[in-house]
C-alpha cells in the first residue's frame, strides 16, 4: 500500500499481507479519511472498487494499466524506499492518481485560500469527485450551507 497525501507527498508505503478487506480499510483509516483509492491496472480489480466502496470514496485506475516501463519511470526518485514489487505497483497507482487529479486540488486549495476557508479542502475534492459536473464554487456554497444548519 503506498499512502500519499494531495500534495504527492508518500505518507507511508508498506506491503503485508492482509487477511482481509476490513484490515487493509483499518489500516488506511489510520492515516485519515482517503478522498482516492487507486490501481495501476485496468479493469479495476473488485477487491479495490469494494475498499474504495467502504471508504466512501472514488476510486482511480487508469485509462490502461500502467506498463513495467511506465512504473519505473514514475518510482525512479522513490527506488532507495521500495522494498518489492507491491510497493511499487502502489506507489505508481498513487502517483498516476496524484497527476491525474493535481489540478483541481490546486484550484481547490487556491479557491479556498481566496475564501480564507482551506479548511474545507477535503469536503470540497470529495464532492468534486463524487459530483463531477459541479463547480468548486457551488461545492463550496453548498457545503457552507450544509453547516450553517
Amino acid at each position: 500500500m503506498a499512502v500519499l497525501d494531495t500534495e504527492g507527498s508518500i505518507i507511508r508505503l508498506s506491503s503485508k499481507r492482509a487477511e482481509n478487506r476490513s484490515e487493509i480499510i483499518n489500516y488506511i483509516l489510520k492515516f485519515g479519511k482517503p478522498i482516492l483509492v487507486a490501481s495501476d491496472v485496468n479493469p479495476l480489480p473488485k477487491n479495490i472498487e469494494k475498499i474504495s466502496t467502504s471508504l466512501g470514496c472514488k476510486a482511480y485506475f487508469p485509462e490502461v494499466s500502467l506498463s513495467n516501463l511506465e512504473k519505473a519511470k514514475m518510482i525512479k526518485k522513490y527506488k532507495d524506499e521500495i522494498k518489492n514489487s507491491h510497493q511499487k505497483d502502489a506507489l505508481a497507482a498513487g502517483i498516476k492518481a496524484f497527476r491525474n487529479y493535481h489540478s483541481l486540488f490546486l484550484k481547490v486549495e487556491e479557491i479556498l485560500e481566496k475564501l480564507d476557508r482551506v479548511d474545507l479542502f477535503n469536503k470540497v475534492v470529495e464532492r468534486m469527485l463524487r459530483k463531477k459536473n459541479e463547480n468548486i464554487v457551488d461545492s463550496v456554497k453548498k457545503i457552507l450551507k450544509k453547516e450553517m444548519k
